[in-house]
């Protein structure tokens, strides 16, 4: 498979969710909209953008997407996307203070290092969480920033391939994972006409 080609459906799917959820009635006055960045993504060189959008006076739906399309030379290399959509519910309105959500996970990838390839086997990384984070307003502007830590179990399976062109498959495995599935540190842009 063509690996440039491998990320174009997840890729145009997340673009497709994050401009969906740009309703008309998140402009007016009250309704809380904002885009945003990982600076804990960016560190591990891992683009990444999400739009959070409120549906419910206490309640709003963050989805955000992460890629990675770097080929490092023949020896490493890192491909990936994931989407990882949280609803959220803020203990006062949506776009203030403490917030506490629930998140999903899938991603995509193709990880080569050293003599071997990894590669999702039919199947994408999935799994599910939960957060607890705050937002900060920074006063008399419309950015602010955004802390957030999540826990929850990911499930994992692979087939591992040399890493040659063409290289042929080793083996599959699977992998469960219990422990941190979200961490950020983002800088918030608020699109709404209210803010603090």
């Amino acid at each position: 498979m063509d690996i440039s080609s491998y990320y174009k459906l997840p890729i145009a799917l997340g673009c497709m969710m994050m401009l969906c959820c740009l309703p008309t009635w998140a402009q007016t006055e009250g309704h809380y909209i904002s885009v945003k960045t990982n600076a804990v993504a960016w560190a591990t060189v891992m683009p990444n953008a999400a739009i959070d959008v409120q549906c419910h006076p206490h309640l709003s739906i963050e989805i955000p997407v992460a890629w990675s399309p770097w080929h490092l030379g023949a020896k490493c290399g890192i491909k990936h996307v994931v989407f990882q959509p949280e609803c959220r519910w803020w203990w006062e309105k949506p776009g203030e203070g403490h917030f506490f959500g629930v998140h999903a996970h899938v991603g995509w990838f193709n990880l080569k290092w050293e003599r071997d390839r990894y590669q999702d086997a039919q199947c994408p990384l999935w799994g599910a969480g939960i957060a607890y984070g705050y937002l900060l307003p920074l006063s008399g502007t419309r950015w602010a920033g955004e802390f957030t830590i999540g826990a929850g179990y990911a499930r994992i399976r692979y087939d591992r391939f040399y890493n040659l062109s063409n290289g042929a498959r080793i083996d599959t495995a699977s992998r469960n994972y219990l422990g941190i599935t979200r961490i950020g540190i983002s800088l918030v842009y608020r699109l709404s006409k209210e803010t603090s």
